[in-house]
């Protein structure tokens, strides 16, 4: 843990003017005092005497490990423990009526064609980036597992799988939390898994169709002869055979098995 090296820093002593000036009760002279005294860290709405202020100890450094104040997303929303009944509100109607959260959305780039890729991340460091995505730019969307009807926005309702970012509009890192909803949520039966099913029309599955018909015999059960000419027995030529003969002579008992 890093703490500040607090320095003491001693006035020197001031003249009478500036004692007379210390102690007026104007504002505008203290701060025309602290200036002529060099004391630039004060600040111009202190109503301390320079007595005080000499003997006044500043901080070189700041303590790095203190606790920064939280995003305002997760204090100023106050559908954080239920995000589902935002949805619900007439704020919400009003804002989007029964459009999916991006709808009509269009990120903010250069040039004429738009990039292959969403960007990473709309909110760093408490710093929003120019026309964020659709879940950064509403600080009352949260990706939660329960919140079905967000989810369902993201998900094609023909394949039953999740529509990419690059159609939807939303960051990389919110796109990661999507998936892990969804996948959470279809996991403990709140969304289906399997994808729905189609019925088409004016389609004959039957096999009373006359271009449907039995698969006829094979020649060779018919005339009880070999599928191909030359799956038959064919005698090898003569010269294969004296070849034959005096490579293998060695190893042949009985001629006539060549035959």
């Amino acid at each position: 843990m890093r703490k500040g090296i607090c320095t003491p820093r001693k006035m020197a002593a001031p003249s009478q003017a500036m004692l007379l000036c210390g102690n007026m009760a104007s504002l505008a002279s203290r701060v025309a005092f602290n200036r002529s005294c060099g004391l630039r860290h004060i600040p111009t709405t202190s109503l301390l005497l320079p007595e005080q202020l000499a003997f006044r100890t500043y901080c070189t450094e700041v303590n790095q490990e203190e606790p920064t104040k939280p995003d305002g997303r997760e204090v100023d929303s106050r559908y954080k423990e239920m995000p589902w009944k935002y949805l619900e509100s007439e704020e919400y109607i009003t804002k989007y009526g029964n459009n999916p959260v991006w709808f009509g959305y269009r990120r903010n780039f250069k040039g004429q064609v738009p990039p292959q890729r969403t960007r990473k991340m709309c909110i760093r460091r408490g710093h929003v980036c120019g026309n964020p995505c659709p879940i950064c730019r509403d600080q009352h969307l949260f990706l939660d597992y329960r919140n079905v009807k967000l989810l369902e926005q993201f998900i094609c309702p023909h394949s039953n799988n999740i529509l990419d970012p690059t159609h939807t509009g939303v960051c990389r890192n919110k796109y990661k939390e999507l998936v892990k909803a969804i996948d959470q949520a279809q996991d403990k039966g709140l969304l289906p898994v399997s994808t729905p099913l189609i019925a088409f029309r004016d389609v004959d599955w039957s096999n009373q169709h006359p271009a449907v018909s039995k698969t006829p015999p094979s020649p060779a059960l018919c005339s009880k002869t070999s599928w191909y000419p030359w799956y038959d027995w064919k005698q090898p030529p003569e010269e294969k055979i004296e070849l034959f003969r005096k490579i293998y002579k060695n190893y042949l008992k009985e001629e006539s098995n060549l035959s």
